[in-house]
């Protein structure tokens, strides 16, 4: 009988239910509790999910029912949680931004390596079938040379949104806004596929709400292998669009919206029409709008990555990349100059 892997999730919020339904999806694991600052959050989700209430993240990193942990809290909480859980042994998914600073990047990585725990950053959108098909072309040189990776995310949150939770909005706890929270999987998947970042040129504003972060933003992008891009990222866009990949090479040019691929435009050819398929849920609009198949891939590939010692496909190394892509357009927004990016 295989082993069964058992989870804790900090933080009982929104994104917690992800977390739940993909645990509970996943043959070799289990939900063994939760632990939220307010018991009344943390009871309600166990009642929902058949689990124990642990009064703290303290008794539930001592319980040794618990192999890995899920850190749902707000995005300031993120690596202190991870630390603590690095610290008592347990391996730990992370929902984005890993951390929101540099200083917690270096200590999270640090605990990990001295503990010897495995830490994965929820990064689900690199796991659909659009960006894992538009990789493996580039890494075939099917679209040559690239020359061109852009990325836009116009994307609505109301004011009621911001309003909804005393930490959305702030740089102590969201460490970011249009950039950091929601665009920050758009920017991933434009490294992930285009290539490392060399530098950034940032302009971010706060032009549509009453937040202390930015609501709109636009970063001018200079790759490792000489290419060139565009990183535009807003939640003051009225109705709001789906995120929108453009990315052109040598040989051609490929465009993905949302979780599809709408163009292919590679030496001549098109991509060959599918069935059409659902009408995909509106993120781009509503926070709450996406399935729980991504989570899942990307929890069931931390399992296998403790069972084949390995790394997760998604790890504290690949997670820093995106919030070092962000945190280089802060810093550019600021001083009006090229941020060059630390190697």
């Amino acid at each position: 009988m295989s082993k069964k892997y058992g989870f804790g999730l900090i933080g009982c919020g929104i994104i917690s239910k992800w977390h739940a339904d993909s645990i509970l999806k996943i043959e070799d694991a289990v939900l063994v509790g939760a632990t939220d600052n307010r018991r009344e959050h943390a009871e309600e989700f166990a009642k929902n999910y058949s689990c124990r209430v642990f009064s703290s993240v303290e008794e539930m990193l001592a319980c040794d029912e618990i192999d890995i942990v899920c850190i749902c809290t707000p995005s300031g909480l993120h690596a202190p949680m991870a630390i603590k859980a690095a610290n008592a042994g347990k391996h730990f998914v992370v929902e984005k931004p890993m951390a929101i600073t540099k200083e917690q990047m270096k200590d999270m990585i640090d605990a990990c390596e001295k503990n010897g725990v495995k830490g994965a950053v929820i990064s689900q959108v690199r796991f659909t079938n659009a960006i894992q098909t538009v990789k493996k072309a580039i890494e075939n040189g099917e679209l040559g040379d690239i020359l061109l990776g852009d990325v836009y995310m116009k994307y609505f949150r109301s004011a009621e949104y911001y309003a909804s939770a005393g930490w959305r909005g702030t740089w102590e706890m969201d460490g970011g806004g249009a950039l950091m929270n929601q665009g920050i999987h758009g920017i991933d998947m434009l490294q992930y596929l285009v290539g490392p970042v060399k530098s950034v040129m940032g302009m971010c504003r706060t032009l549509a709400r009453d937040i202390e972060v930015e609501d709109t933003a636009n970063v001018l992008l200079q790759f490792e292998n000489g290419a060139i891009g565009t990183i535009q990222g807003a939640t003051s866009i009225e109705p709001g669009y789906p995120m929108r990949i453009e990315i052109s090479g040598t040989r051609g040019t490929v465009v993905i919206e949302g979780e599809e691929i709408k163009k292919w435009d590679v030496d001549g050819k098109t991509l060959e029409e599918k069935e059409e398929s659902e009408e995909k849920a509106k993120s781009y609009q509503n926070p709450t709008a996406f399935s729980t198949d991504n989570h899942t891939m990307q929890i069931k590939d931390l399992i296998d990555a403790i069972k084949e010692n390995r790394r997760p496909l998604v790890d504290i190394y690949e997670g820093k990349r995106p919030v070092d892509i962000i945190l280089g357009a802060y810093e550019s927004s600021k001083s009006g100059k090229m941020v060059e990016l630390d190697k």
